[in-house]
């Protein structure tokens, strides 16, 4: 490819700053242009696209894409520039690559080709060292240097392909992969000051080895928004405020209980008795339960069961009196039998095929999905939670789900599905957003799991989905940390998990996974110090233990609802200051903590909470000559954690406080 040199009068970030653009040896390098300091290169001669065969197999919400591989492209050659653009030709092909600004100053990158494609493969070089942060909530391998970012809103799996459980939950295709996520991101910061931002919703899937960050993006054209920005501040504008204010005492006890209008006021006295400060309780069965082959499952029916509660004005009323909020929960499905699902089918609300209405399975339901791009069956969707949740005197819900968009077998619909598949999400939390907006004499809130590119334009606060009741850093309390910090550094909004785990296995002849008490207080420990301490009974409600199961759980469940009570005007102060100069809540601990450096996953919360997962012996003594100190899974201060303690939680002058 012969030599070529021109400038572009870019704003990239700084108005006074011009870039230089050259094809030199087969690459095309951006530049500063004042000290020729090599900003991106893309390795021209490693470029190729294709119309691509995809293919996509599905089980239980989990997604697995397949495409082959082409040859790169060979034989183009330059027959024009300019300031905007520059064409390669071969024969009667031609591959463009145009180049500007955006109104934010950022460079946006487009290439494209005059041949149909709908898969484009472009190889950007990685430099030196460079760590990456964000792609949305990852649960595995955030640290790791050579890694995979898919952009394919999904459920997680059990046991995301690793830990003791994934060879028993693969004999049924439910294992899940590493990379696997409910909340993918197009967008990525690194440490060397670089930021990547490219098709919002198309499938991608992004290879980080040593010399190359290399996209493959499934779409017409690959589209790209770049910047380098040395003060950090690119990573700080990620952090948008808050999409709505969360209501007071949504920062504080949520407790997770069922069971109907009796046993769900049994539990909670059992804890108000004791002196637990509860500020709502989550009660998901307020639709009702059914018995299924796979246990007992949810009435995706979205309307109260009068008969699990009885005297729901009462109980209401009851809770109103001790002060304590009252909330729900909600997906996009509707089971076969419910009320809603003639007038669903009738009008033509819910997802079809072929003119065909689609009945999914969803693991002992049957039942049909809301079609969120018909804007009739929006706004409906949205009269039944307004009616049932709202008008019915529910303060906020779980707006679970929305990963299972179905995705279409023949190329022609599959590249377009897929992004679709990706943007449904967004348009669940939207549809959410909306309803709290449109009541804004009531203090609602959602919690949602799923999402994808401008879920923080919606969402207020996620929930980080369903973890294994273990500590493995694959799918249990351990793949927090990972996800805690790469939705922080991802612009999304406050996230948080279920104390104690959600998914649990009891199965004759495998290994079962049943939530244990020195899990449950440890979950305790850590969500305690974060924003939001909501709890689970999980999957297995009857077999897990749960934070009123006894006198002992029920004492450190006290503890930490207080210091989570107590630490209150400190998270809300992290929240005003995220609004204000987007350093994100949950923060990597070397860009917080000067001198302190530890190889074992773990991040902070502000600047005076750090919570890790295990710790090295080297670890404490540094702790300790950096004058912080330690807090056990019983709410006590020590001057350093023991060895057998699995998560670790140091504050700096919190004490008093906590105390």
């Amino acid at each position: 490819m012969r030599y070529l040199v021109f400038i572009l009068f870019l704003w990239i970030l700084n108005p006074l700053k011009t870039q230089l653009l050259d094809t030199t040896g087969g690459t095309i390098t951006i530049r500063e242009l004042s000290t020729k300091k090599e900003l991106f290169i893309i390795d021209f001669k490693k470029v190729y696209f294709q119309t691509s065969k995809v293919k996509v197999k599905e089980k239980l919400g989990t997604f697995h894409v397949s495409f082959k591989e082409s040859t790169s492209i060979d034989g183009f050659k330059i027959i024009k520039y300019d300031n905007q653009a520059v064409v390669w030709k071969k024969g009667n092909k031609e591959i463009q690559l145009e180049i500007g600004t955006n109104s934010s100053g950022k460079l946006e990158l487009t290439v494209s080709s005059n041949v149909k494609t709908n898969h484009w493969h472009i190889p950007f070089k990685r430099k030196n060292l460079e760590e990456i942060y964000g792609g949305g909530i990852q649960f595995s391998k955030y640290k790791q240097y050579n890694k995979s970012i898919i952009n394919l809103t999904q459920e997680n799996g059990i046991g995301r392909g690793g830990g003791s459980i994934s060879k028993w939950t693969s004999l049924v295709g439910a294992k899940g992969e590493s990379y696997a996520t409910y909340c993918p991101l197009t967008q990525f910061t690194t440490s060397l000051y670089r930021s990547f931002s490219w098709n919002d919703y198309a499938y991608s899937e992004v290879k980080f080895s040593d010399d190359f960050i290399s996209f493959d993006i499934f779409d017409q054209a690959a589209s790209f928004t770049l910047s380098f920005d040395e003060s950090l501040k690119e990573i700080h504008a990620i952090n948008k405020p808050l999409p709505y204010k969360l209501p007071a005492w949504a920062l504080g006890t949520i407790l997770g209980v069922q069971g109907g209008s009796q046993e769900v006021q049994k539990k909670l006295n059992s804890l108000l008795k004791q002196g637990v400060k509860v500020n709502a309780i989550w009660i998901q069965d307020w639709v009702g339960k059914q018995p299924t082959k796979f246990g007992s499952r949810l009435k995706w029916r979205w309307q109260l069961d009068k008969d699990h509660y009885l005297k729901f004005e009462i109980f209401k009323s009851e809770l109103k009196e001790k002060n304590i909020k009252l909330l729900g929960y909600i997906n996009p499905f509707f089971a076969e039998d419910g009320p809603y699902v003639n007038e669903g089918i009738s009008n033509g609300y819910f997802i079809s095929k072929n003119g065909e209405v689609i009945k999914f399975k969803f693991g002992g339901i049957k039942g049909y999905m809301i079609d969120l791009f018909n804007k009739d069956a929006y706004n409906w969707m949205k009269q039944i939670i307004q009616i049932n949740l709202v008008d019915a005197g529910f303060s906020g819900w779980m707006a679970d789900f929305a990963e299972w968009y179905p995705v279409r077998e023949h190329v022609k619909q599959l590249i377009n599905d897929l992004k679709k598949h990706n943007e449904y999400p967004v348009l669940w939390a939207k549809l959410n957003y909306e309803i709290i907006i449109e009541n804004p004499a009531k203090e609602l809130f959602f919690f949602n799991r799923s999402g994808g590119k401008k879920i923080e334009q919606y969402s207020s606060m996620m929930w980080a989905g369903d973890q294994m009741v273990d500590y493995t850093v694959e799918d249990g309390l351990g793949s927090v940390f990972d996800a805690y910090l790469s939705a922080s550094y991802s612009g999304i909004p406050i996230i948080h998990s279920d104390v104690g785990g959600y998914t649990s296995v009891k199965k004759p002849l495998i290994k079962n996974c049943i939530r244990k008490e020195n899990l449950l207080k440890d979950w305790m420990l850590l969500e305690a110090f974060t924003p939001v301490f909501r709890t689970h009974e999980g999957l297995l409600p009857e077999d897990n233990l749960q934070v009123y199961s006894d006198s002992s759980i029920i004492q450190a469940f006290k503890k930490f609802s207080t210091i989570n009570h107590k630490l209150i005007p400190y998270f809300k102060q992290l929240i005003k200051e995220r609004n204000k100069t987007g350093k994100p809540i949950f923060r990597e601990i070397d860009h917080t903590i000067n001198g302190f450096k530890t190889t074992n996953p773990g991040f902070c919360v502000g600047k005076q909470i750090m919570i890790i997962h295990q710790l090295e012996k080297e670890d404490c003594t540094s702790f300790k000559n950096l004058g912080w100190e330690f807090v056990d899974n019983l709410g006590a201060i020590k001057d350093k954690p023991q060895e057998k303690d699995k998560i670790i939680v140091a504050i700096k002058d919190l004490s008093v406080i906590i105390q």
